[in-house]
């Protein structure tokens, strides 16, 4: 009890709270304080005051003039005819009026009313900001303070001071000389500098040498009560509090646009706020961009951190079912037969070339098939044969055997072939899918596995339907009705799902970008791949409220579609007959890989496809080769890159790795005739070298396995138990796949291996199998031998450069 009261105590410390105090943290610490310093001056300049000082007077004297000792003459009878406050002598100017100066000062010693102070200026007494003047440093205990003192000048770190056009300015001659009365100095402090000679009366006070006019300007405004100093500390740390708490509101109740509005306002306010204070308070001076960082501090933690804010479980689980409501991605035994039939029909249709294409339900406990079409809507007027029974042809063979077969009176028009493919799944019959047309039967002709792919998955979905719908029914029998609580466990149940499906896309893909259903439907576009698509002329429709696409709007045919080229089509069976997904180049409108994979459930040993995931990345043009970069060595001209068994060459390497480790080293059957591409010869030793590094390593019992296989890919050769041979996990292999040529210590062996590969154009990759080992994976280029032969003078065909022996070379 205790502790929840503690927690409900602090409950309002949440993180955008706690931004908003650092903020204000921050601006009264003031962590800037340079920047804090050159602002207080920039801001003391920006309100220089324009009216005209009555406390200084800016006097210039010509070089030749100080020369010829006028200043040393005449100045101190100026001052004492004019009834001047004193002098103030700006380097270099006191070296001419030292004498003057130091008779001043012996005067104000010996005589009780005392004459008026002429002071030389400590180059030190200056503050400095930006390069222009901006106030006086505290005064040293010494000669000149009480002078100093005496004529006004006292510490100041800011001050407003007078603008130069303000400051009244008149040449030391023109005094002298009378042209000027001397009762123009009265109750004035004359600045004595050093200024152009020959100027017009009113260039005067431009023409003195820099710093006078600053002295000149900043002492009229000290004199005037200029006298600026910082602002406490709370200034801004409250400001900072009152800003960050109105984008708080602003973004609770309007959202980010309105927050940063709020904190445009805030800013101008600031800024402001500086200029008023400043205009009319000594101690107004803020660390304006100390605030500023504050400020900007309390709004990122308010956009950011309340950005990132969790709702609570019991709001996101209600979010969460109320999105499976409107998805059922998964939920498939739920779909009407009107919807489920025709939808299967059309992901069919994407999947093999087809004019036509039929699916036929085999209900249960039925031996004659119902047959459904998506674009006719129905299919049974299409088909000859009315008996419909799957144990006669053309659903079976003479036998009984369901089989797929070409059948060409199937259906009503005679000359139209049908490809039957029977859908089976644990041996049994789930029903039928029938491709028919020309183009299906050369389809077939050409690629028989293609059927055979789209039926195997077809099958899987069409089980998974049926067993579905049967526990669902057995389970509304048992409950003897549907209650709303049994409403929202299946709306758990489904989002649950849903969540397990997604987290499969996070995993798989290497960008999430686009989602298919289970039946090809594109249920979610990025903006980005949507773009690309409408550059190719695919339709793609709007977004819905809950950004998801409708079924049947978008197909993932439509986008393997915008890939094809004119010499080679893709379609979905490829990415059916592969776990790896496909990847395709695409050049426009920028260059790019379109990589589509399925998302594979498993259950009670069953695997069947459950959505897929398209990624479009683009490709980075490959920068210039610098000249410090040192190019690969050629190749040795005695291994080129030919065809080869690659099953040959994986036998000798192991039986050689046996021998040399005294360790077994299991090679599994050879399927397929490995024919690859590469160099065979450096292609050899590196996996001799390799098994032989893996199996000397490895642990009794847990040497490598090796097996070589045809694959959609190409041609594969897979080591199982890579990581107990070497032991590192795939995080340290996976460093020599990204840099071969500079692999860690232990690992030169897969190194050599993995640069072997890519030379003869492969690729490798290592994946992890669930705690059973790391797999590496080497995928070669498949080679398609070709004899051509012509007849010799003996009748005999004569061996031709072009002709590749198949098999095992013999002895010469």
């Amino acid at each position: 009890m205790a502790a929840q009261a503690e927690a409900t105590r602090f409950g309002w410390l949440t993180p955008d709270v706690l931004s908003i105090v650092a903020g204000a943290l921050i601006a009264a610490v003031a962590p800037l304080d340079r920047l804090d310093y050159v602002a207080r001056g920039l801001t003391a300049s920006a309100l220089a005051d324009a009216a005209p000082s009555a406390q200084v007077l800016l006097v210039t004297a010509s070089p030749e003039a100080l020369r010829e000792g006028l200043c040393e003459r005449s100045l101190p009878g100026l001052l004492e005819r004019g009834r001047a406050r004193g002098a103030l002598l700006i380097p270099p100017a006191d070296a001419f009026c030292g004498g003057a100066a130091s008779r001043a000062g012996a005067a104000s010693a010996t005589s009780a009313a005392g004459a008026a102070p002429v002071v030389r200026m400590p180059p030190e007494l200056l503050r400095l900001s930006a390069g222009d003047v901006v106030g006086f440093f505290p005064l040293a205990a010494g000669e000149r303070a009480p002078e100093l003192g005496a004529l006004g000048v006292s510490a100041a770190p800011w001050v407003l001071k007078k603008a130069p056009q303000s400051v009244p300015a008149v040449s030391l001659r023109d005094l002298a000389d009378g042209q000027v009365p001397a009762s123009a100095l009265e109750g004035r402090v004359a600045v004595v500098a050093v200024g152009a000679g020959g100027v017009a009366p009113q260039a005067v006070a431009t023409s003195a040498l820099p710093p006078a006019r600053g002295v000149a300007a900043v002492l009229g405004g000290l004199l005037d009560g200029g006298r600026r100093a910082s602002a406490p500390a709370w200034v801004p740390a409250l400001f900072v509090l009152l800003a960050g708490g109105l984008v708080w509101i602003a973004r609770r109740r309007y959202g980010s646009l309105v927050a940063t509005a709020a904190l445009f306002l805030g800013v101008f306010a600031l800024a402001a706020g500086q200029g008023v204070l400043a205009a009319r308070a000594e101690a107004s001076l803020i660390a304006l961009p100390s605030a500023l960082f504050g400020l900007a501090v309390a709004f990122a933690g308010v956009m950011i951190v309340r950005g990132l804010v969790v709702q609570r479980s019991v709001d996101r689980a209600a979010e969460l079912i109320h999105r499976a409501a409107l998805f059922r991605m998964q939920g498939v035994h739920t779909l009407p037969d009107e919807e489920f039939w025709p939808r299967v029909a059309r992901l069919a249709e994407q999947a093999h070339p087809a004019d036509l294409v039929l699916v036929a339900e085999l209900p249960a406990g039925s031996w004659h098939l119902r047959f459904w079409n998506d674009r006719q809507g129905g299919g049974e007027s299409l088909v000859a044969e009315r008996r419909n029974d799957v144990r006669r042809p053309p659903y079976s063979s003479e036998q009984g055997v369901p089989a797929i077969r070409l059948s060409r009176r199937f259906l009503t028009k005679q000359d139209m072939p049908a490809v039957v493919v029977p859908l089976i799944a644990f041996g049994e019959i789930e029903g039928y899918v029938f491709f028919c047309g020309p183009v299906a039967e050369q389809t077939f002709s050409r690629e028989p596995e293609r059927a055979e792919h789209v039926g195997r998955e077809l099958a899987l979905l069409l089980r998974r339907k049926r067993l579905a719908r049967t526990a669902h029914g057995g389970a509304g029998e048992a409950r003897g009705g549907r209650s709303p609580e049994d409403d929202l466990v299946e709306g758990a149940r489904v989002a649950l799902d849903d969540l397990q499906l997604f987290g499969s896309l996070l995993r798989s893909a290497p960008v999430g970008l686009l989602y298919a259903d289970a039946f090809g439907d594109v249920r979610f576009v990025a903006p980005e791949f949507a773009k690309w698509l409408r550059a190719r002329d695919v339709t793609v429709p709007a977004e819905s409220a809950s950004a998801a696409l409708p079924p049947g709007s978008l197909t993932l045919g439509d986008v393997l579609g915008a890939t094809s080229a004119s010499d080679a089509a893709v379609s979905l069976s490829s990415v059916m007959a592969s776990d790896d997904g496909i990847e395709l180049s695409v050049s426009a409108p920028e260059p790019a890989v379109l990589s589509v994979r399925p998302l594979r459930r498993e259950s009670d040993g069953s695997s069947w496809i459950a959505g897929y995931v398209a990624a479009l990345i683009p490709v980075q043009q490959a920068a210039p080769v610098s000249d410090n970069v040192r190019p690969l060595a050629v190749r040795d001209a005695a291994d080129p890159l030919c065809a080869f068994q690659l099953g040959d060459v994986v036998a000798d390497a192991v039986a050689s790795a046996a021998r040399a480790t005294g360790r077994a080293v299991r090679l599994e059957p050879i399927r397929g005739a490995t024919h690859a591409l590469g160099h065979r010869g450096e292609l050899g030793q590196v996996l001799e070298a390799f098994l032989t590094d893996v199996a000397g390593r490895g642990l009794p019992g847990h040497g490598p396995v090796v097996s070589v296989r045809e694959a959609p890919q190409g041609v594969q050769l897979s080591i199982l138990d890579v990581g107990f041979g070497l032991g590192l996990p795939e995080s340290a292999l996976q460093r020599v796949l990204t840099a071969p040529g500079s692999a860690p210590a232990g690992l030169e062996p897969l190194g050599r291996l993995i640069l072997a590969v890519e030379d003869s154009h492969g690729h490798a990759e290592l994946k992890t199998n669930d705690g059973w080992g790391i797999t590496l994976t080497v995928t070669l280029l498949r080679a398609h031998p070709r004899a051509f032969v012509s007849a010799n003078e003996g009748g005999k065909p004569a061996a031709q450069q072009n002709v590749i022996a198949i098999g095992r070379a013999g002895p010469k």
